[in-house]
Formats: structure tokens, sequence, C-alpha cells
């Protein structure tokens, strides 16, 4: 099997989790000495950073159907990847002009790398086809949505994005990608 195909299809269960983290329970810890707290985001509070689970799971979806049909990712799964990167992307701009209108330098520095990272990758990725077209866009998306697994703002990063599970989806997305990206040139 294709490299590539290979590690996008194990990026659907990753993808799964973030997901899943817009509807399930978080356990948040908290205190001195260390306690936990279930919490959970109701659906009929939607946010806009929501956008970034939505884009997960449809991803995550297309994947699926791709592989299924034994077929590399067609347009519509690209479509659906770009307006993903776009959407974790524009929620990562609005948050660095909140922190850099309060003076949060740290933050904005912090904030503002996944931005460019993720855009070029993003952009990069026409240059492939197939399947490693897939890895290269899904690796921009784990970049894009980065930020909100990011512990220095802790209500973003326990309600928003799921705490400590998301944290652990994108990085194994990550991981995911670069072993991809070189087992894919090697």
């Amino acid at each position: 099997m294709d490299p590539a195909r290979r590690h996008v299809s194990l990026m659907v269960v990753p993808l799964a989790v973030i997901a899943a983290s817009m509807v399930a329970a978080v356990l948040v810890p908290y205190g001195f000495p260390l306690k936990w707290m279930t919490v959970t985001v109701p659906i009929e509070e939607m946010s806009p950073f929501l956008v970034i689970n939505i884009g997960a799971g449809l991803l995550a979806a297309s994947i699926v159907i791709a592989k299924r049909r034994a077929a590399a990712p067609g347009t519509l799964a690209t479509v659906i990847a770009v307006l993903a990167i776009l959407a974790g992307t524009v929620m990562t701009v609005w948050a660095v002009k909140v922190f850099s209108e309060g003076g949060y330098w740290t933050h904005v520095l912090v904030f503002t790398a996944p931005v460019a990272v993720s855009l070029v990758l993003a952009f990069n990725a026409f240059r492939a086809r197939g399947w490693e077209r897939m890895l290269v866009l899904l690796g921009a998306f784990a970049i894009s949505a980065l930020p909100y697994s990011c512990p220095l703002v802790p209500g973003m990063f326990n309600l928003f994005s799921g705490g400590l599970v998301y944290l652990t989806a994108v990085v194994t997305l990550l991981a995911l990608f670069v072993r991809g990206m070189i087992a894919a040139r090697g």
C-alpha cells in the first residue's frame, strides 16, 4: 500500500476524536492537589471555534469514502480540507487580533507561526497528487488546529477544544503527517 494512503487512513481516528470532542464530555484538571472536573459544552451554545471539529468530521468521512471506493480523495475532499484549514486559520487570526489588542505578545507570537506554516503547506499541497496531496492537506489542517490545544489560554484549551484529548489527537495527526512525509519521500 502507498505510504501516503496508509498514513492518511490512520489519520481518520484522530480526526474522528477531534470531531467527537465537539459534543463529548471533557475532563478538565483544576486545583491543587489536582482534581478532575467533567465539562460538557452544550450544542445549543454553538461557537465559531466548532468549525474545526465539524471540518475534522467531514475530513474523516471523506477519507473513509475515498478508501472504500479504492480511489484517491477527489475534488470534494480537497475542498473540504481547504475550507477546514481556512476555518482554523481564520479562528487563529481572530485570536491573534484579540491578543494583540490586549498586549499579550507571547500569545501573538505562538499563534502566528501556525497560521503561516499551515497556509504554506496548503498551497504546496496542490503540487502533489492523490493521497500525498491529502496527506499534506491533513498536515496543514493539524497545524491550523494546533493553537486550540495550547494551554496558554486555559478557557479555550478546556472548553473550545476538548483539552488533553484534543491535544493528543492533534499531536497524533502531526506525528502521522511527519511519518507519512518521511515514508513517502524515502
